[in-house]
Parts: C-alpha cells; structure tokens; sequence
C-alpha cells in the first residue's frame, strides 16, 4: 500500500471538513487537556504522600502524550492538505492563525516544562509505568519554583487560547452561520444536508 493510499483510507477527502482522523486528535487533545488541567487542580490541594506522587506520576505522563498528540496532529497537518479559509475580515482570519499557532506552542510548552520541573526536583518520570524518562536537566531546587510559575502560567495561558477558540467557533456558527464550527465534528452540517 503506497503513502497516498493509506492518506486517502485515514482521511476521505471532502471539501469542506476535516478528516476523521483530524477530529479525533482534536476532540482526543481537548479530552487529555481537561483531564490533565483537573489532575493539576488536585494535585495542588493533596498533602503530600504516595498518592500525591501517584497523581503527580499520571499528570507527567498525560503531558508525555499531549506532547505526542501534537507532534502527531502537527505531522499530520504537514501531510494532508489543510483546507481553504472561509470568506471573512483579514483581521478575523489572522487572529485564527495566531490562536493555532499559539495553541500549538503553549501545548508543547507545558509538557515540556512539567517534565523540566520533575528533572529539577530529582524525580524520575514513569510514563504509566511503561518506561522511565530520562531528566532534561540536573537536580536544581533553586530552578524548581521558577519553572512552577511558568508552568501555572502556561495552563492559564492555554486556558484563554481555547476559550478564544471556541468562542471563535461559536462566532461562526451563530453570528455568520457558516459551516466553521461542522469543519471539526463527524456528522454533516444541516446546510450542507440542504445544499445537497
């Protein structure tokens, strides 16, 4: 089976929506994004013991596969041709573009400094008990505090960016009526069911 062959099984084209592919890490991304937010939440009013460091062992490994999502999904994104913009304001499209971009950014960012801030505090990361990490930089206390703060900040950050997202989708899809917002979903907008 050639390249071009497996895209066109993974992903049927159509003109105006993604790929199924395309949505699942999308939804799949949102799912571990929330699960990961809630652990952190937790984590922060635990005291410390073995289940804190339990729950600090699973939010390491989530951001090991968001890490992995996104490079998937970015690959992917590379491979398949992305689809046309909608007719809108410059300004509206461009802001679209810096979201993504700054999405994609924040969603690497935050892992990264996660697993940064364990190496920090000496810990070893266990991906689910699969396999074991090795430290991006050496034990360094004083390193620790800084890298908690930009990680906080990250999460806020990439809060607003989905916020901004989504309320960008809900724009589409109430104020212009557009089929923005059925681009990402697996059932047919109801226009594109009439247009046919």
């Amino acid at each position: 089976m050639t390249y071009t062959n497996a895209v066109e099984i993974a992903s049927p084209p159509t003109e105006d929506r993604y790929d199924l592919f395309t949505q699942s890490i999308h939804w799949l991304t949102l799912l571990i994004v929330v699960i990961a937010f809630v652990a952190g939440l937790v984590m922060e009013e635990m005291p410390r013991g073995p289940e804190k460091v339990q729950l600090l062992n699973l939010h390491a490994s989530i951001g090991v596969i968001l890490m992995a999502l996104t490079t998937i999904r970015l690959t992917w994104r590379l491979a398949v041709p992305t689809l046309q913009s909608v007719p809108g304001p410059q300004l509206l499209r461009l802001g679209a573009k810096v979201v993504h971009v700054g999405l994609y950014l924040v969603l690497f960012a935050i892992p990264i400094t996660g697993l940064l801030m364990m190496a920090a505090k000496g810990r070893a990361v266990e991906v689910f008990g699969l396999f074991t990490l090795p430290p991006l930089v050496s034990t360094n206390r004083a390193f620790v505090h800084s890298l908690e703060e930009v990680h906080e900040a990250l999460a806020i950050v990439l809060l607003w960016l989905v916020g901004v997202h989504t309320a960008a989708a809900l724009l589409h899809r109430f104020m212009f009526r557009d089929s923005v917002l059925y681009r990402m979903v697996p059932f047919p907008a109801k226009t594109d069911a009439k247009r046919r």
